[in-house]
């Protein structure tokens, strides 16, 4: 009895951190609305901001000069973190790239971008993040919007979402994605691969061309939910969660870092594989289909590093 009455106060723990964090979540939109047009170029007056961030940044400048290390720290060479150059905005309409280097900043996000992924990012105009609760279900769904250039060379979606639908705290039950419509030979989802195929009457080989599923980044997407049971083999069952588990890290990395964050990531101030003691030095790359034909000749597989230049 004493610990179910130790459950419930548990329970309602967690409720209160969920009706917090909605309401820290609604109070921080208009700072999301305003960085957004300021990206875009829709906000350029900023009244007497610049004059008390001046102000500030001096202070700041004042206060780190006067720090005092201890000799033993004096002693060791610090590598100087050089500071973003900006200085190519000057005469732009907003910050054109901001999404774009914020992603390539964010390590764990941008090792699901592919090669054949990257012209395609180079569109993107807008990224944010929101949570709510499926009125029918009463599960906690949380959806990754992306806008993009109208007009891409890519697809005539201008924007892209994808909703994880959870069924407990840690785990989601269906995956609804934006239906992509890509232009012709845009899909990078998809690859062409050239098979052989031996005649069984005849015996003569020939070359067929075959269409197959690709890794890319816009993987995450596709409709996907957890099958039911028996519907299919274990084999092709963990194909699907394994999907649906890369699709629900890379949705939370955007909700719990990329967007709240944006500007550190911009700025290259968020060492995020540091923190976890990762430098990516040593890690495996390479596509894991080791199909030797592929016919797009793009065998890259997750990149060691962000960055920038993914340097």
């Amino acid at each position: 009895m004493l610990s179910d009455k130790r459950s419930k106060l548990n329970d309602e723990f967690n409720d209160a951190c969920k009706k917090l964090e909605a309401k820290i979540l609604e109070k921080k939109k208009p700072f999301l609305h305003q960085r957004k047009q300021i990206i875009a170029g829709e906000e350029t007056v900023f009244g007497d901001l610049i004059s008390k961030f001046d102000t500030s940044h001096a202070a700041l400048g004042q206060k780190v000069a006067a720090i005092v290390k201890p000799a033993a720290e004096k002693e060791e060479k610090e590598e100087e973190k050089e500071p973003t150059d900006v200085s190519y905005l000057k005469g732009k309409a907003g910050i054109p790239d901001f999404w774009v280097r914020a992603i390539k900043a964010n390590r764990l996000i941008f090792d699901q971008v592919r090669e054949r992924d990257e012209p395609i990012i180079e569109n993107l105009t807008h990224v944010e993040t929101e949570t709510q609760e499926n009125e029918k279900t009463k599960n906690m769904v949380l959806t990754l919007r992306m806008s993009f250039k109208p007009n891409n060379d890519f697809f005539s979606n201008e924007a892209l979402s994808v909703s994880l639908e959870y069924e407990s705290e840690e785990q989601v039950k269906a995956i609804r994605g934006t239906n992509i419509e890509w232009l012709e030979g845009k899909d990078p989802t998809k690859k062409k691969i050239k098979k052989k195929q031996k005649h069984k009457k005849t015996g003569e080989t020939r070359t067929v061309v075959k269409t197959v599923d690709a890794d890319s980044f816009f993987n995450i997407f596709k409709d996907r939910a957890v099958p039911v049971e028996g519907a299919c083999d274990s084999e092709e069952e963990n194909d699907i969660r394994d999907k649906m588990d890369e699709t629900q890290q890379t949705v939370e990395d955007f909700h719990d870092l990329l967007v709240p964050d944006a500007l550190e990531y911009y700025l290259g101030l968020n060492d995020d594989f540091d923190i976890m003691g990762l430098d990516g030095e040593g890690a495996e790359s390479g596509d894991d289909d080791d199909d030797d034909d592929d016919e797009d000749g793009d065998k890259k597989g997750k990149k060691k590093s962000g960055g920038e230049d993914g340097k």
